[in-house]
This record gives structure tokens, sequence and C-alpha cells, in this order.
């Protein structure tokens, strides 16, 4: 136990009398692990909250649209549209295509509602009643409208929350009748507030009836604006995409040098611009911890070579007196790695830190990587052995008569 004590002695006194070279060589490695720690820890949380917010407005949802839409890192913005998107499409992907759960036809126009005197515009989008499963629609007041409702083509509307706070306040919706573009429409329901989805539709900004009922009495028309198909997993999502593109320009008679009338994209297309950018940003941060552990272990290096000129009186006593090689190379190496460790442990705390603080700030998912974190004590530590081993070979070396003698 006393031999354990004298060591650890040893190693604090020779840290404590090289206080500048030791704090600058631990910052070196501090630096390393904090960046290292703190961005992996922050690349984490941001794709636990796209994780959420994709399940939040449906899990595993590919979007079909009519027409030309390109997907930004802002969201999704529709160039051009077409009137090629049919319910008979919708059979045939029911048909044809495996891996699907649900598949759920949308028609979509911007509408002026009306109660009383409260007058805005809203989108009226026509669907079936699987509309709020696909897109996790929850109930405030009341009730969603049901299959029965859609084969008689009932004026039986679902109001957004936005929609109705602006017709109604705070008063009760339920049972009022409302005009939609002078047709007189019985609000059955309010669903909760909800927000804007990553491909930037507000679903508050929205109000639902049965899809037939908008097709024929509101908008006279055969085709539709989008399918919402809800796959049954979140794995082979690009290879479900590319059989859906290859059904539809078959049901579309689209010849191969003919462009696609209709779109397809996933809410996490619409976060790829942005992972780009995080992945640039992860690779960045790497190459600066690598710069920072470069010029830690150098800095250690140095320290201990110089450690070994200064010391070679007391080395050479040591040894006279019984100290043994590996004694010597045991101090060296343990000095080497006390001083990685401590700024490894001071850098992974910082990290944790930094995380903790971003997800109060950005409402971030607080996420703590143990195997990050442990991965960054680990570098750290062979860090401290791998600068300190030669060092070390050269102080066990010495020959204490030698060293005695000058």
């Amino acid at each position: 136990m006393r031999h354990y004590h004298l060591f650890f002695e040893n190693v604090f006194q020779f840290l404590r009398t090289h206080k500048k070279g030791t704090v600058l060589s631990m910052l070196g490695v501090l630096f390393g692990i904090f960046s290292l720690v703190a961005v992996g820890n922050i690349s984490l949380a941001l794709k636990q909250k796209v994780k959420e917010t994709l399940d939040r407005f449906g899990p595993n949802l590919i979007i079909i649209r009519a027409g030309e839409v390109h997907i930004t890192g802002r969201g999704m913005r529709q160039f051009a549209v077409a009137q090629t998107l049919k319910l008979k499409d919708v059979q045939a992907i029911k048909q044809f295509i495996r891996g699907v759960k649900q598949v759920v036809p949308v028609v979509e126009a911007m509408y002026p509602l009306r109660y009383r005197q409260n007058v805005t515009t809203m989108k009226v989008v026509g669907a079936p009643n699987q509309i709020a499963q696909v897109r996790n629609l929850a109930l405030r007041q009341g009730r969603f409208y049901s299959q029965r409702d859609e084969i008689y083509l009932r004026k039986e509307v679902v109001l957004g929350f936005e929609a109705y706070k602006r017709l109604f306040g705070q008063g009760s919706a339920f049972g009022k009748f409302i005009f939609i573009r002078r047709v007189p429409c019985r609000v059955i329901g309010v669903l909760k507030k909800k927000g804007t989805d990553l491909a930037g539709d507000n679903l508050d900004e929205v109000v639902y009836l049965p899809l037939k009922t908008v097709m024929r009495r509101f908008l006279n028309q055969d085709y539709i604006s989008a399918i919402y198909i809800q796959a049954t997993s979140d794995k082979n999502l690009d290879i479900l995409k590319a059989d859906l593109k290859r059904l539809l320009r078959r049901q579309h008679g689209l010849t191969p040098l003919e462009k696609d009338d209709f779109s397809i994209y996933t809410l996490e297309d619409v976060t790829k611009t942005k992972q780009k950018g995080l992945k640039l940003v992860a690779v960045l941060s790497k190459m600066a911890a690598t710069i920072s552990f470069a010029i830690g272990g150098l800095g250690i290096f140095a320290m201990m070579l110089l450690a070994v000129t200064e010391r070679q009186k007391e080395i050479g006593i040591r040894r006279a007196v019984g100290a043994r090689k590996r004694d010597i190379i045991w101090q060296f190496l343990g000095e080497a790695c006390l001083i990685s460790l401590s700024g490894g442990i001071l850098g992974t705390l910082g990290g944790v830190a930094i995380g903790l603080i971003a997800s109060l700030i950005a409402s971030l998912p607080f996420v703590l990587s143990l195997k990050l974190i442990f991965s960054g004590l680990f570098v750290s530590l062979f860090l401290g052995i791998g600068a300190g081993v030669y060092p070390a070979y050269l102080a066990a070396k010495l020959m204490p008569l030698e060293v005695l003698k000058r």
C-alpha cells in the first residue's frame, strides 16, 4: 500500500513542479475530448428530435403528390400541378405494392370559412377517416367522420385547432354549422394543436371532410391531389419509393423519355439537407479533435522527455536505493496518463455540460452517449500511454552509477 502511496506522491510532485507544461498538455486533450463529446451528443439529440418529429406527424410516411415537388432544407415547395393522380392509382397501390399498411387519397383546396361574423381562409382537405391514423391526429373535442358519412356524402367537418380558434374563439364548436364556400357543414370534431410538419404543412390550419364529399360537392373532379402511404416499417423506404414510382409510371402510361407527372418523398427527405450540414459539423469537429489530440500528445511527450533530462539525478538515486526499471517506467507512464486522463475527464464534463445547455436552449432531448464518453476516455488514456512510453524507456535505461558521477 505504501508503494502505491509513494508512486502517486511522486507523480503529483512532478505535476506540481511543471504546472504550466501540465496545463498546456492537458488543454490539448481537453479540447479534443470536448469537441467529440459535445458535438457527438448534440448530433444524437438532433437525430432523436427528428425521429420524434417524424413519429409525431406520421411514422413511416411516404407522400405522393400530383405534379412537380422540390424538397429543400426549409420544406416542400410545389412548382407544378397535375391532374393525373386518380383513385384507380390508390387501388393499384393497395393491390400490387407490398409493405404498405395504409393508403389514403387526399384532395386539397383553399376555401373561405365563415361562422357568423368570423371569416377566415383555410386549407380544406378531403380524405377518408384513416387520415387520422396516418397523420397521428388527436381529437380535442367530438369525433372523426365515419365510412358511413363518406358513403352518404355527408358534409361533416373536423376542424384543425387554428381553424377552430379563429371561428369559435374559446366557445364550443360541436354540432355548429359553418359555411365553406357558401356550403353549410356541421362541425363534428376539433383537433388538438399539432403544429407545422417537416414539409412545411401547418396541420392546425386545416379542416377535414370526407373525401367524396369534397370531390363531388365542392370540387366536382375525379382526380386527387396526393396519396399518403404508411409503410409497415421504416426499413427499405427507398425501395418502396422505387416500387411506387415504377407502378405509377406504368399506370399513367409514361414512356422512358417522359418525366414523372408526380413526386414521391418522405418527411425524412426534408431533413437530409439539414443532416448534411450536421455531418459537416461532425467531420470538422473530428478534425479539430484530432489536431487537439496531436498537440496534447506532443505536449505530453515533450514534457516527459524534458523530465528525463531534469530528473536524471533523482532517477539515479532511486535506482541506487533499490528501485527497479519497471518502477521508473510505471512512474513516467503514470505521470503521462494522469495528465491525459485529467484532460479527458474535464473535456468529457465540459462536453456533457454543453450538450445539456444546448438541449435546454434549443428544446432538444438530452442524449447522453456512454459509448461516446468511454471512447473519449479510452482515447485520452491511449494518448497518455503513447506519449509516455518512449520517455519511460529512456528513463529506465539510465545507469545509476553513470548518472551519479555527472
